[in-house]
């Protein structure tokens, strides 16, 4: 196999990792989370700096709280530089938006500390970038070390119904019977119930 088709592989399957981690976060699937790292990964993000599954937890503790509503990652530009077969540095841009309750005190403390005090639910978005190195070990591409970037963040109140979809859509959900669970089951891919 040539030099370029094998970059072209590894590209794809490094931005899939990207990929499984945002869904793993979003549909609060800490397995898939996991798989995003190395055990041994360093990682730095906002207030917690610590190995993979000391990250996993504290992540899990703050999106497992009822009042953690929402929360969506959307990835944008992903710009692989390899140093070679199998080190990359990895810059992915991210959009991160979450609804939070009064109750979520961990999310509000950190993201939006100037309505803390308030009985409504906040809209928060962060913009920034994941900043990896990624390594190849057994074959397998995963985050060996994360900085978390931070860019910009908005927020603000929602206003009463303001948070509302319509309920004849397909919505979102952050567990098992959300429909891109629902479809991999549907297909043969997981057990029915199965994130």
């Amino acid at each position: 196999m040539s030099t370029a088709l094998q970059r072209l592989i590894d590209k794809d399957q490094i931005r899939d990792v990207m990929l499984r981690y945002a869904r793993g976060v979003d549909r609060r699937d800490w397995e898939l989370v996991r798989c995003a790292f190395f055990e041994d990964c360093a990682d730095d993000h906002a207030d917690f700096k610590g190995r993979r599954d000391d990250f996993i937890e504290w992540v899990r503790e703050r999106h497992d709280s009822p009042g953690l509503l929402k929360s969506t990652h959307f990835l944008g530009n992903c710009l692989v530089e390899f140093a070679s077969d199998t080190i990359a540095v990895v810059e992915t841009y991210f959009v991160a938006r979450l609804e939070i309750a009064p109750e979520a005190s961990g999310h509000r403390t950190m993201l939006d500390a100037q309505h803390l005090e308030s009985p409504g639910i906040s809209r928060v978005e962060v913009f920034g970038r994941y900043v990896d190195r990624f390594e190849k070990r057994n074959d397998e591409w995963r985050v060996a070390q994360r900085r978390t970037v931070f860019d910009a963040m908005q927020s603000h109140l929602v206003e009463a119904g303001g948070s509302a979809l319509n309920s004849a859509w397909t919505l979102g959900r952050r567990d098992p019977q959300d429909p891109v669970f629902l479809m991999l089951a549907d297909a043969g891919l997981r057990e029915a119930g199965e994130r």
